[in-house]
């Protein structure tokens, strides 16, 4: 028989059941953000980030990560527990981003084998040292040794993280060894783990961004990213800004620029079933971030973070956000595409921590069916009409840009006549019945010929027999125009949102359409006019020249590309010098 009798065993074999806890739900970002937390409740004004890059199984990863703070830093008593799980200055708090006292440790065993910290309290010159090593607590335990935490001592910080450690009082936290990181997606390539990274922390931690806290990673500060576009000075309006200022359509505005949505909904509206509150906004991103329709995947719509953001649902405790992701079954009629323009936003008190299903890990949250109700009967209430307004916005924009469909018609007619005696096209590539109907449908809602199956059947038609088929559209980028090539037919679109288009060739049509034809303004319109010609007919006589090459696209796809960047460039930055 098995001797039974004798002292107590552990009610945890703390070396195994700390690598069990390392499969606590983190990835780095939400890791990282955890000992943020921790600085912020310090009063740090400034948090830095520094990453370190190794290899790990002949793969580049990140391999260390330090945090550095200035705030009021950590008494010796305080720090010996820095590391201790379930020891918290502020457990069980509703006052607090914190309260478990396991976030922080948890999150730095979930991705790498040792902790260190080091702290200095304000009016002292010495700073202390702590640290705990996984590995070595496992290979102790093992042995039959207990495992512990030793107490504070004075390790000198790591001499390449000396310059970061302020004057000050403050903390450092550096996570060594470390052998789990990804980016979400499960990448670990350091680039894709840090973009990651500062995407995650800007938008978590906005409120305090926008509040004027720093948060640096590797050397850059960090914007805040409102997902429902209100707050100023965040990363939507920089990189709007930014977009408008590089095409000249914002010259000399400063970065104070703000983007404004429309609000459907911002109110604070009673739990079902309850006494508690919270509050729910839902708005409409801005126009210069809807731009037009089918804009929601292009490369400004992923800079702008708008594929994230498809029925994503923001919650935020204590202006800190716990969870970025979409509830089944709350959108009326399931989430579209189109969503992503939709900010939805809800703010709750710790005192809802078990309604939201806050967990002590700060990521995810369930709400509960109390919750979830409120939250689906306002969505089937302002969902619809947010959706309906994004299509009356494009729509609109669909008429604008039609206004221009059929300019270059008599341009179009005029090249037909005479391209019958010129050489004839030399182009490989022949569309299947399918491509070329394809490209005709894409023409047809390019020129805003195709809101009912007759117009865009007329529109199909008359452009059938043209050579060359010119149309005005708007789409991003530096291009000055795009040519489609279809064997014996040519597709040319002129981008009204290029330099050129707007400073040039629309400035002319202003003036041959001003002319009341008398004198000097009919003598103007025809120079105007004729320059138009002459404008379209040199792009015309361009795409002409590609047709007498076997593979245009591949041959002369470059060349266009930085034709239209070149063009706005010397545009941009050479003006009145003649």
């Amino acid at each position: 028989m098995t001797d039974v009798q004798g002292k107590a065993i552990p009610v945890v074999l703390s070396g195994q059941a700390l690598m069990s806890l390392r499969e606590s739900g983190h990835n780095f970002p939400s890791a990282v953000g955890e000992v943020v937390d921790n600085s912020i409740e310090a009063n740090a004004n400034h948090i830095q980030i520094v990453t370190e890059e190794g290899q790990l199984n002949r793969k580049k990863v990140i391999r260390q990560v330090a945090f550095i703070d200035d705030g009021k830093g950590m008494e010796e008593a305080t720090l010996h527990h820095y590391l201790q799980l379930g020891f918290s200055t502020r457990f069980m708090s509703n006052d607090t981003i914190g309260k478990f006292g396991v976030g922080a440790k948890l999150a730095g065993l979930s991705v790498a084998m040792r902790m260190d910290a080091w702290s200095r309290v304000e009016g002292s010159d010495r700073i202390q040292h702590v640290c705990f090593d996984l590995g070595k607590a496992m290979r102790d335990e093992k042995n039959g040794h207990e495992i512990g935490i030793a107490a504070p001592d004075e390790e000198p910080i790591p001499p390449h993280l000396l310059a970061y450690f302020p004057e000050g009082s403050g903390t450092l936290v550096l996570w060594s060894e470390i052998d789990r990181v990804s980016d979400g997606h499960g990448r670990s390539t350091p680039d894709h783990v840090r973009n990651e990274l500062n995407k995650e922390l800007s938008r978590v931690f906005r409120e305090f961004l926008s509040g004027g806290i720093r948060i640096t990673v590797d050397g850059l500060d960090l914007r805040p990213h409102d997902p429902t576009f209100r707050s100023q000075g965040t990363w939507v309006d920089y990189v709007l800004a930014e977009e408008l200022r590089r095409s000249s359509k914002l010259p000399n505005q400063s970065e104070s620029q703000h983007f404004d949505p429309q609000i459907f909904f911002s109110e604070q509206v009673p739990v079902e079933g309850t006494s508690h509150k919270i509050h729910v906004t839902i708005t409409l991103a801005p126009p210069e971030v809807l731009r037009h329709k089918g804009s929601g995947g292009d490369g400004m719509a992923k800079q702008l973070r708008l594929p994230e953001n498809e029925g994503a649902i923001s919650f935020l405790r204590h202006e800190r956000e716990i969870s970025y992701t979409m509830v089944p079954r709350l959108y009326p009629d399931g989430v579209k595409t189109p969503d992503r323009f939709i900010g939805f936003e809800v703010r709750f008190t710790p005192e809802l921590d078990r309604l939201m299903g806050v967990r002590n890990v700060k990521r995810g949250a369930v709400p509960s069916d109390e919750l979830r109700k409120t939250l689906r009967d306002i969505a089937r209430k302002i969902i619809p009409g947010v959706r309906a307004e994004l299509q009356r916005i494009w729509g609109q924009q669909d008429r604008e840009s039609a206004k221009n469909s059929g300019e270059h018609t008599p341009i179009a007619a005029a090249v037909k006549k005479v391209d019958r005696t010129m050489p004839k096209s030399r182009i490989k590539s022949v569309p299947t019945p399918v491509e070329k109907e394809r490209a005709y449908d894409d023409m047809a809602k390019d020129a805003g010929k195709d809101h009912t199956a007759e117009e865009k059947a007329a529109y199909v038609q008359n452009i059938a027999d043209l050579p060359f088929v010119i149309e005005t559209v708007d789409f991003p980028g530096d291009q000055m125009f795009e040519i489609t090539h279809l064997g014996e037919q040519t597709f040319i679109r002129l981008n009204e949102r290029h330099v050129f288009y707007r400073e040039m060739y629309q400035p002319l049509r202003e003036l041959a359409e001003g002319s009341n034809g008398d004198g000097a303004g009919s003598s103007v319109s025809s120079t105007a006019k004729r320059a138009m010609e002459a404008i379209m007919l040199l792009i015309v006589a361009y795409a002409k020249s590609e047709t007498q090459h076997g593979t245009p696209d591949e041959q002369y796809g470059e060349l266009r590309k930085h034709w239209g960047s070149f063009t706005q460039l010397y545009l941009n930055k050479i003006k009145d010098v003649l």
